[in-house]
């Protein structure tokens, strides 16, 4: 599970997100570029300021700090929400929804479909397992991560209003 858990880590997360990052540009996809970027970086944004909020002690007697690229910082990493599996789970709704606009073949999507879905739930089981986190701290980022995602999803691809109200459309 150690080597699961790394898939949501600060550094793995960063790279894909970089690359990503560098083919929509280079794509001139601005829109899927500035939705990415506005997911990812405001995910990480949210689970700072929830865990600052929270301050939900880790289990064990540890006290556990921030660590990216093997540097600790010296800020206490607390319990609430799960970082790797907020990381995780907004990386792989984006990758899930690309999948959703530039794959054809039905069965091909369907199964990066159940792949992604599969890597968010084991790096989220891995997070339990590894005693990094509690179940209410994974169910929790699980369920912010998605909620937040589809707000951007909606701030980015909200419907056109009708220039007529609602009302007169029956």
């Amino acid at each position: 599970m150690k080597y699961v858990s790394v898939i949501g880590s600060s550094e793995v997360i960063l790279l894909l997100t970089v690359i990503i990052g560098l083919v929509l540009l280079v794509k001139r996809n601005w829109v899927h570029f500035l939705f990415f970027f506005t997911a990812s970086v405001g995910g990480v944004i949210l689970n700072f300021a929830l865990k600052m909020l929270i301050r939900r002690a880790r289990p064990g007697d540890e006290v556990s700090y921030i660590e990216v690229f093997n540097m600790n910082l010296e800020i206490q990493s607390y319990s609430f929400p799960s970082g790797h599996t907020m990381r995780a789970t907004i990386f792989f709704l984006f990758l899930i929804y690309l999948s959703f606009y530039y794959i054809k073949n039905t069965a091909i999507k369907y199964i990066t479909y159940i792949v992604y879905i599969a890597l968010i739930f084991f790096v989220a089981l891995s997070r339990i397992m590894l005693d990094a986190h509690f179940v209410t701290d994974i169910a929790g980022a699980i369920l912010i991560s998605i909620s937040w995602f589809f707000l951007c999803v909606y701030y980015f691809y909200k419907p056109k209003r009708a220039s007529y109200p609602f009302y007169f459309h029956r």
